[in-house]
């Protein structure tokens, strides 16, 4: 009896890290293009023949010129979804982070249209969230630069690819 009450409760709870597989965030797909900022810019995912997802990102200045490139990478390690990324200046030449080591968030929560990667290492208390609804994408991130906290907000919308 008190497990048939506990149904509906289980049911409605999130998906936790266990339930997240490369298959089910291939929502991620597609390239996505900013429109709440004031400077253009462009996120793209690609599923590889294996099913993991390779992504690039872009955001150029008001005066068009590239602001940063990002590189990233959503796959298992550890038996884990793990996001790998690395930032670079807009003309490719210096790395923002670490030149040996990406930036590493693994996922945490998984939904049928959103996730959430908690960083690793040096951005342990960092997250990144994503989520889908029809032709949006929303990411958030919130990180911690030289102690202090960092909120990213950026809404994006389907590109016609």
């Amino acid at each position: 009896m008190a497990t048939m009450a506990l149904m509906p409760l289980l049911a409605a709870a999130p998906a936790r890290a266990a339930d997240c597989t490369l298959e089910a965030l291939h929502w991620l797909q597609g390239t996505w293009r900013n429109t709440a900022i004031d400077s253009p810019g462009e996120e793209r995912w690609v599923i590889l023949p294996g099913g993991a997802l390779a992504g690039s990102a872009w955001e150029a200045g008001k005066d068009g010129a590239p602001r940063f490139v990002e590189a990233l990478s959503l796959a298992l390690h550890g038996g884990h979804v793990t996001l790998r990324l690395r930032h670079f200046d807009g003309t490719l030449s210096r790395a923002w982070e670490d030149k040996t080591v990406p930036v590493t968030f693994v996922a945490s929560r998984c939904g049928p249209g959103d996730v959430v990667f908690d960083g690793q290492g040096a951005n342990a208390g960092e997250h990144i969230t994503y989520a889908r609804s029809k032709d949006r994408l929303s990411f958030v991130g919130e990180f911690i630069h030289k102690g202090k906290a960092h909120r990213v907000d950026l809404e994006m919308s389907r590109a016609g690819d």
